[in-house]
């Protein structure tokens, strides 16, 4: 298993360091570290439909738990402690899903265990271009699931990561604390939670052990005969040229991915020092 790297912080970054006494604030930066915070301007009890008056766990979930996207159980790992396990193979496609409801329906389910220490797990596969929450829902659901959901969270296995995913936490890393990054731990095979998970107790579905043994069949044809290159995807940006991305993106002038970060750049990372800083 591999850990995302802890690269050396620069001291001038202050408003990144984590508090002396562990747990004082929260893992994102506060309006009195910085007034223009990450994110400060969002309202997000609003799009949430909630507001600090209403309790968000009284609603009706029932139309998002019969997707069964998050399973609970109750003594997952070694030492017994509850592990959430999240499918991304299970998520409607966008068009047909209530994302807001479904970050209420997280914190809903959370909120059991938030004072017990828990773990995640988070099943990758299945995670298409149609069924990928939008990005600014993943800013946002970090926000709402503050230092209550974070403070005892033991660890974030992320399985079956794919490229899309590293990117995505290389772009979080200047906004995310050290003490949060280091509960992250990448996991390529499923065998590689037996130090920390009993696989067996997760009845994991058929599809995602189909998919792991597929991955480790690869893995070891590398190292033997290497098979022929798959052709490229037309969503495909990463391995492929400039001319391929642009021939199947005729709308875009430059790969949409580029353009996707730039947005994101312009409305959450200007006050942001050092994002772009090499260390």
């Amino acid at each position: 298993m591999s850990t995302p790297s802890s690269s050396k912080r620069n001291d001038d970054v202050s408003d990144f360091i984590e508090p002396t006494n562990g747990f004082e604030e929260d893992d994102m930066l506060t309006p009195a570290d910085n007034q223009h915070q990450f994110l400060e301007s969002e309202n997000f009890e609003q799009e949430l439909g909630t507001t600090g008056l209403e309790d968000p766990f009284s609603e009706n979930f029932s139309d998002i738990a019969r997707h069964n996207i998050v399973e609970v159980h109750s003594q997952g790992d070694l030492v017994a402690r509850p592990i959430i396990v999240v499918y991304a193979y299970r998520l409607p496609p966008n068009k047909e899903f209530d994302h807001q409801k479904f970050l209420r329906y997280l914190q809903h389910t959370l909120d059991k265990f938030v004072d017990l220490d828990y773990s995640i797990v988070y099943c990758h596969y299945g995670l298409r271009s149609n069924n990928k929450p939008p990005l600014k829902w993943l800013i946002q659901a970090y926000q709402v699931l503050d230092r209550r959901y974070k403070k005892n969270l033991k660890a974030l296995f992320l399985v079956h990561p794919s490229t899309f995913i590293r990117i995505v936490w290389n772009i979080f890393k200047p906004f995310i604390s050290l003490k949060f990054e280091r509960k992250v731990h990448y996991v390529n095979y499923l065998h590689e939670l037996n130090t920390y998970i009993r696989i067996a107790q997760l009845n994991l579905p058929q599809v995602i052990i189909d998919h792991d043994m597929s991955l480790v069949s690869t893995s070891k044809t590398f190292f033997g005969r290497t098979p022929p290159p798959l052709p490229p995807r037309p969503t495909q940006q990463f391995n492929v040229s400039l001319d391929f991305i642009l021939e199947n993106h005729p709308d875009y002038m430059v790969p949409p991915l580029v353009v996707s970060l730039i947005e994101f750049l312009r409305n959450y990372g200007l006050e942001v020092c050092h994002t772009f800083l090499l260390q």
